[in-house]
C-alpha cells in the first residue's frame, strides 16, 4: 500500500491533502502558484534577516506623552434619536399593495 492510496480521489481535495502533507513534512509546495508564493515568502524572510535589528527599548521620555494621551477620556456622543415607524399605506403591504399604490388603486 503506497502513500498515494491514502489521498482523496477528488482533484481539489487531493491537491489540498498533498499540500498539507508537504507542509507538515517541511517540504516546499508542488503547485505552481504556491511555489511562487513560497519563493516570495522566502525572499521576504531573507530580506528581513539581512536588515539591521530595530532598537527594542524606546526612550523613557517618549513613553510619557503616549500614556497621557491614552488617559484622556473620549468625548461622549449623545444616543441617536429613535427612528419613527413609517405610516402604514392604505393599499396594504407586499406585492399587491405595491401594485395598488403604483397604479393609484
Amino acid at each position: 500500500m503506497s502513500a498515494s492510496d491514502d489521498l482523496p480521489t477528488d482533484a481539489v481535495l487531493r491537491r489540498h491533502a498533498i499540500t498539507e502533507r508537504n507542509r507538515l513534512l517541511g517540504l516546499p509546495p508542488t503547485d505552481a502558484v504556491l511555489k511562487r508564493h513560497y519563493a516570495q515568502w522566502q525572499a521576504a524572510q531573507a530580506a528581513r534577516a539581512s536588515q539591521p535589528a530595530a532598537p527594542t527599548a524606546a526612550p523613557a521620555r517618549a513613553a510619557a506623552p503616549a500614556v497621557a494621551a491614552r488617559a484622556a477620556p473620549a468625548p461622549v456622543r449623545p444616543a441617536p434619536a429613535p427612528v419613527a415607524a413609517a405610516p402604514a399605506a392604505s393599499g396594504g403591504g407586499g406585492l399587491l399593495g405595491w401594485l395598488k399604490r403604483l397604479f393609484g388603486g
